[in-house]
């Protein structure tokens, strides 16, 4: 089981028309997808495979290669759709730190039309605002092109927002110059969702923002495995508690329970430990000064 993107590869025979319709209108209503599929398996092969699979490494490339001999020209079994619901006061949140001048990036492994749905129900989106998509891209010239587009079509535009996939992800980060121009044009919109990443793309985009704006601070949050590498890219990592196991939590900085608690730690405990740190630090150098004067004039007198 997996995502649609993912598992098409995996399977036999490309998706009908019907599995394809099935799946854009679970993502137009917001749900997410998850396509399975089956495959048969010879019992001698599978011990064999099995008794490899139990003495390899438990390195990425290892796990990978062991599991690529198993999963190829797999039978669609079905698809489903489940319901994301969003957590209690998430909206409000969300409306009441940008207010705060912070800027959110949306940063997910659904489809684009349910990270847009989703993302229109945390506010983020408007209706009146302008979407610049940047999706489906096949090659690096393709993305500065996309980007070129997207920087003209948002000229001018005091709300804007903007839409990536992983695709455009992977190939605009390849060059210095998509890079900068990618941070360029997210930080001259108001909002942006970036669909269909992986955990390393997550960190990636992450790292984009510390090496282009040295003086800000990012902050990661997140409740699953696969956040794991973005919140230990960020300044601060956030994790949820929730139902997706503890990867996030005990990988974090600080953890939660619910999302809109994000509002005190940040606009309340956040300011208060800046305020006590900064008072600390200017005690500390100026109680040196005091005492390291107090002591040259004794010297001085005494001399």
């Amino acid at each position: 089981k997996g995502a649609d993107n993912v598992m098409q590869p995996l399977c036999g025979k490309r998706y009908s028309e019907a599995d394809n319709e099935a799946l854009s209108s679970y993502s137009k209503l917001g749900l997410r997808t998850l396509v399975f599929a089956t495959k048969t398996l010879n019992a001698g092969f599978f011990e064999q495979w099995l008794s490899r699979y139990s003495k390899a490494d438990v390195s990425d490339e290892a796990i990978a290669a062991l599991s690529a001999e198993v999963e190829h020209s797999l039978t669609l079994a079905g698809i489903s759709a489940i319901e994301d619901k969003l957590q209690q006061g998430v909206p409000q949140a969300i409306c009441l730190i940008k207010q705060a001048g912070i800027r959110f990036w949306v940063l997910t492994g659904d489809k684009t039309e349910t990270a847009v749905e989703i993302v229109r129900s945390c506010k983020l989106f408007t209706e009146h605002m302008v979407l610049a998509s940047l999706t489906n891209c096949a090659s690096q010239e393709q993305a500065i092109e996309l980007l070129e587009k997207a920087k003209q079509q948002l000229e001018g535009v005091k709300d804007g927002g903007l839409v990536l996939d992983g695709t455009f992800v992977g190939f605009v980060l390849m060059t210095e110059r998509g890079a900068a121009m990618l941070y360029e044009l997210a930080i001259s919109s108001s909002s942006c969702v970036c669909c269909r990443l992986s955990p390393q793309q997550k960190r990636k985009l992450v790292e984009l923002v510390r090496r282009f704006n040295v003086r800000g601070i990012t902050l990661a949050i997140g409740d699953g495995a696969n956040d794991v590498s973005m919140l230990q890219g960020a300044h601060v990592g956030i994790g949820i508690r929730g139902k997706e196991g503890n990867q996030a939590v005990q990988a974090s900085d600080v953890a939660i329970s619910q999302f809109r608690f994000l509002v005190p730690l940040l606009l309340c405990h956040g300011r208060r430990a800046y305020r006590r740190v900064a008072v600390l630090l200017c005690f500390m150098l100026y109680k040196h000064i005091v005492l390291a004067m107090g002591d040259i004039i004794w010297a001085h007198q005494c001399s």
